[in-house]
């Protein structure tokens, strides 16, 4: 599986779309934050820390993340690779989870200079008032979930589809549904218990407790959970492929 994980590696960063891909995020995420007149500039907002890049980058998240993880397995589709790789001495789920956390090492890839907004923010501010690292560091826990979770659906999308732009299409609705649109409902509701009801169903409400600094356990089951079961949708998916090559 680790040989799977290295090899998909090195084919995204062989090509000019690893450079790209972090490039693009990174390009729009400064540009927001530091330069267009928006609500989630930085210097405008007056405050010395980085809620507005937690509350904008799931948004990038939607539109990267799917275009960064349905190549993985359309690239095998579109080659011709896929019945080679489905002979290989590897399990059905070993093949999910390489495509998987390949892809979740190409999400923190992306995260990881995103830290130097902490450090720019720090020598802005004004006064003795510390940065709160705890929050932030559970800020960045809950914003690389959100990515996990977009990479399992992603996955699942380009599962069912052979055509590149249909698995990105399906993969960018199924990521804003699973994100936002259950907020949408449940915004909708009068009665308490179907607001909490379809709150729990989405992604949003359990991230933004971690954005903002607070960690529970339904939140972390969550994640866990809806990962888990996406990912076995697709080892399904898989399987069915697998016996309609065979």
């Amino acid at each position: 599986m680790w040989a799977l994980v290295k090899k998909e590696w090195f084919v995204f960063f062989s090509t000019p779309l690893g450079y790209l891909s972090i490039g693009v995020f990174l390009t729009l995420s400064t540009l927001f934050l530091w330069f267009l007149d928006t609500d989630f500039n930085l210097i405008n907002a007056g405050f010395a820390d980085l809620n507005p890049f937690f509350i904008l980058a799931p948004w990038l998240f939607i539109l990267l993340v799917p275009a960064i993880s349905i190549r993985s397995f359309n690239d095998e589709i579109r080659l011709g690779t896929l019945e080679l790789l489905l002979t290989k001495p590897l399990t059905l789920w070993e093949i999910i989870m390489g495509k998987y956390l390949a892809n979740l090492m190409l999400l923190l890839a992306a995260l990881l200079p995103t830290v130097v907004y902490f450090f720019a923010i720090n020598a802005l501010k004004l006064g003795d008032n510390a940065i709160d690292w705890r929050s932030a560091v559970t800020a960045y826990w809950g914003l690389f979930c959100v990515g996990s979770s977009f990479v399992a659906l992603a996955i699942l999308s380009v599962l069912h589809t052979k055509n590149q732009a249909s698995a990105f299409i399906i993969a960018l609705l199924l990521c804003f549904i699973q994100y936002y649109f259950w907020k949408g409902i449940a915004d909708l509701m009068v009665e308490q218990s179907l607001y909490r009801f379809f709150n729990a169903i989405g992604i949003f409400d359990h991230y933004i407790n971690l954005s903002q600094g607070v960690i529970a356990l339904k939140d972390m089951v969550y994640f866990i959970c809806f990962n888990y079961v996406v990912l076995y949708m697709s080892k399904w998916r898989l399987y069915k492929i697998k016996n309609i090559e065979a």
